[in-house]
């Protein structure tokens, strides 16, 4: 009587897996989603928007999965001098709070290591904490900076390096 339980999320194997083309129905159904939550007065989302991801190179459009379902999707763009971007970053809303995005978050800067940069979206409610917390958290991750938004939608940015 009397001690606190801390309450953890039931064990989930958290993977990423890259998505072919012939494959891609799941993220753009996820992606609908998520841009209606960050853009909720438009543009509406065509799935064509992310074509680039699978015609460029250097583009990374990746699932992320929980004991093998997909509930969030991640992508990246390799930026001419190598440095990685997470251009967008989701885990769909009944999954959040979980320390899955955190652990998927990781992986995804582990598979691909060196520099990187971020933006968070404005319309993310947390979102500057949340990856302040899991860039300090990321055990690869150093020379961390927080910066100002990139863009009109976003509250602020982080350039960071992973080393393997």
């Amino acid at each position: 009587p009397g001690s606190a339980r801390v309450r953890e999320r039931p064990s989930m194997k958290i993977t990423i897996s890259p998505v072919p083309e012939a494959n891609r129905a799941t993220l753009d159904a996820m992606a609908k989603t998520y841009f209606a939550e960050l853009l909720p007065d438009g543009p509406p989302y065509y799935p064509s928007a992310l074509d680039r991801y699978w015609i460029e190179r250097g583009r990374h459009p990746y699932l992320i999965n929980a004991d093998g379902q997909p509930i969030g999707f991640a992508l990246v763009w390799n930026h001419p001098d190598g440095t990685h971007e997470l251009t967008e970053f989701t885990i769909q809303p009944a999954h959040r709070h979980q320390g899955i995005g955190t652990e998927a978050a990781h992986l995804i800067f582990n598979a691909l290591g060196g520099d990187w940069t971020l933006g968070v979206a404005a319309l993310s409610p947390g979102g500057m904490p949340f990856w302040q917390q899991c860039l300090t958290d990321c055990e690869n991750a150093c020379e961390i900076t927080q910066g100002p938004p990139k863009t009109a939608h976003q509250s602020g940015s982080f350039a960071f390096r992973i080393e393997r």
